[in-house]
């Protein structure tokens, strides 16, 4: 049985998200709060059967995932195609942040490279899990993601990829640049999986 619901997380947050330090792949650990964020997410996802969990390589994203397999005795599995957006090593631990969609020079890979990638993640996730998965990465690996998917790409299908339901709440924040902040939240809607 190939999975059926992708739960996507990004890791936590660390002192270098704190402070503003592209950290790369640097190891840094999760901040307390992170520890905490991950572990209402664990609570909130225990009562969905996983067949899977997968992250980045990256110790802040291996760290959060191994909380959030715990409610599920399952142990991480690593997968490089979720690793963070590779940055030039000239701005590794360096003060800045960069993305890869308003930075591009500060990247090896290009944005097109990452979407890509992210695509392999997906269909290597879909050929190797059973079940519900949980994956774990990275800003703009997830935003990769999630822009395949609206986008269509990972399908030659034609159909609606957002499509609130009913009675949902969705949140855009329109204050400069519209950004999507809440999609599709219903009540009970976790008693659905």
């Amino acid at each position: 049985m190939a999975p059926e619901y992708l739960f996507v997380v990004r890791h936590g947050a660390t002192e270098a998200n704190v402070k503003g330090i592209d950290a790369g792949p640097l190891d840094y650990p999760l901040t307390k709060k992170a520890v905490k964020q991950a572990s209402f997410i664990a609570k909130t996802l225990s009562g969905i059967k996983m067949g899977a969990v997968y992250s980045s390589p990256v110790f802040r994203a291996v760290e959060t995932a191994e909380i959030l397999a715990r409610p599920h005795e399952l142990k991480v599995r690593e997968l490089e195609e979720l690793t963070e957006a590779k940055l030039k090593p000239k701005f590794v631990g360096k003060k800045g942040r960069h993305h890869i969609l308003t930075t591009p020079d500060a990247f090896s890979e290009t944005n097109e490279q990452l979407l890509e990638r992210t695509t392999e993640a997906i269909e290597i996730i879909r050929k190797e899990s059973d079940g519900n998965v949980i994956a774990v990465s990275h800003g703009d690996v997830i935003t990769a993601m999630l822009e395949r998917v609206v986008e269509r790409k990972v399908s030659d299908e034609k159909y609606y990829v957002l499509h609130p339901n009913p009675g949902a709440l969705s949140v855009i924040n329109i204050k400069d640049r519209p950004f999507l902040v809440l999609y599709n939240y219903r009540r009970k809607m976790f008693a659905e999986f």
